[in-house]
């Protein structure tokens, strides 16, 4: 072991899943990727102290989950909201992509959520928690630019079925806590659905508070259970867009053994116990494919910054000529800059394949490949050229960056969700509609299905390469399936 810690909440490898991304921070530019105001995995609350869910995913008492925190990180949040008038739709997509496999839709559970509609003319209210602040560098204004540009598009062309798009941000520090109050709020001011940006802990603890209260919770894919707390499969009102870190393990494998094959490899994955079930998936399928060959198997401090040369030595004594990291993408950086060595990292997306991580580690990690919900710059114009021109009249002619990206797949594979759902909008029938088998398409994200056993219903990932000559990550040809 690296060094074995208590198994505190904290962000290990974060997930990005909506229009941030794992790392947040106050200061603009890559600097701040290597240390924040409280470390790259900020700080957090265990979250065995949020209690009230049990080990189904169901609530023990729908009030325990309420931490009394409305008022920690508070703050104005960012509102994209756009004006105007119509009934068009747009959502895009062809749904011409394969689904996920595996499950059928089943029976829809009766009951699960409110079946009030909302009002005729009702805008459909969208919050989302982001580490705008407590997390690792990423320029604020960037997460700022990124939310709502898909709603001001869709509002000018009439909105979902009529109805306008609203899409609010709230900052939850990078603390699972505090996510927990942005959460509740959201809920309690009647917001229609709530979103998790990024950081696999806050995820977590807000998508057990969100089912205690039977209000959809859609975020990225993260890891898939946690030992104390159970599966978040089980959660009736949860909703993950893309493979899970389980689900990527094999990819993951099946890239390393092509290009390594024979030769020594490693694991690093940050200590956190929501991160346990994907360690030990990932261990075992290096290990079935490698053997012997696999000569690091270890874990990462919460504080990596202060152990970037100790894990840089280990990773170089081990003489891995590859390793997968599912730790901090700041970590990354640090480790990658006192390498004494030439290592390939691989690992699962998002937050490793941004170009902060490629400006940061350049030249140490060139060559690493990382999976991705999304495409990069290089990509994103040939498959959805509406994207650069609906961000640039957002944001004052700005060119947008991939962060960008991520937000604009994510509300525009919602908003095809709630076109789905119908007119008569209410949280029974859009979870029904979720749970129905139906496939849906942003034309951006690979394609997501769900049945009422079936909460990870990501299909497939994009995988990135860094190219240090450009400083960025580069979209690899095609997606890649379990």
């Amino acid at each position: 072991m690296i060094r074995r810690r208590s198994r505190q909440i904290g962000i290990a490898a974060v997930a990005l899943a909506f229009a941030v991304v794992s790392g947040c921070g106050q200061k603009p530019g890559v600097s701040g990727l290597y240390a924040g105001p409280n470390g790259p995995s900020g700080q957090g609350t265990a979250a065995g102290a949020l209690g009230g869910v049990g080990t189904d995913g169901q609530p023990v008492d729908p009030g325990a989950l309420d931490t009394g925190a409305q008022g920690v990180g508070a703050g104005a949040g960012t509102d994209a909201a756009g004006p105007g008038t119509g009934t068009g739709t747009g959502t895009g997509g062809t749904g011409d992509r394969g689904g996920s496999g595996g499950g059928t839709s089943g029976p829809v559970p009766p009951g699960i959520g409110d079946a009030t509609p909302l009002k005729p003319g009702e805008p459909i209210k969208i919050g989302v928690h982001a580490p705008v602040t407590g997390a690792a560098a990423v320029p604020q204004n960037s997460i700022e630019r990124a939310v709502g540009v898909y709603a001001d598009y869709i509002n000018k062309k009439g909105g979902i079925n009529g109805r306008k798009l609203q899409v609010k941000l709230e900052n939850d520090n990078f603390d699972p806590s505090t996510a927990v109050s942005k959460c509740k709020s959201f809920i309690e001011q009647k917001y229609f659905l709530v979103i998790g940006s990024a950081g696999a802990d806050q995820i977590d603890a807000c998508a057990r508070y969100a089912n205690s209260r039977q209000w959809p919770y859609i975020s990225g894919g993260v890891h898939e259970s946690n030992p104390r707390l159970g599966s978040l499969n089980a959660l009736r009102t949860y909703f993950a867009a893309y493979l899970t870190y389980e689900q990527q393990a094999p990819m993951i494998t099946r890239e390393m053994r092509a290009a390594f094959s024979g030769q020594k490899v490693g694991l690093i994955v940050a200590e956190n116990d929501n991160l346990d079930n994907y360690a030990k998936i990932q261990g075992n399928s290096l290990k079935q494919a490698f053997g012997t060959k696999l000569v690091l198997n270890d874990r990462a401090p919460k504080k990596i910054q202060s152990e970037a040369a100790s894990i840089a030595a280990k990773i170089c004594n081990s003489g891995a000529k590859a390793v997968v990291w599912n730790a901090s993408p700041g970590g990354l950086v640090n480790v990658s800059k006192a390498l004494t060595c030439s290592v390939k990292f691989y690992g699962p997306g998002n937050t490793s394949g941004l170009n902060l991580v490629a400006t940061g580690g350049c030249p140490q990690i060139n060559g690493a490949r990382f999976f991705s919900s999304f495409p990069q710059l290089d990509r994103i114009d040939a498959i959805d050229p509406e994207f650069r021109k609906a961000y640039k009249a957002k944001n004052g002619g700005a060119d947008p960056d991939d962060i960008a990206i991520n937000a604009w797949g994510l509300e525009k594979l919602v908003g095809q969700m709630l076109q789905a759902a119908g007119k008569n909008l209410s949280h029974r029938t859009f979870m029904a509609t979720l749970n129905s088998g139906k496939t849906f398409d942003s034309g951006v994200f690979p394609s997501a299905k769900f049945a009422p056993n079936k909460k990870f219903g990501g299909s497939a990932m994009y995988l990135l390469e860094a190219d240090c000559g450009s400083r960025q990550y580069k979209t690899r040809p095609g997606r890649y399936k379990q």
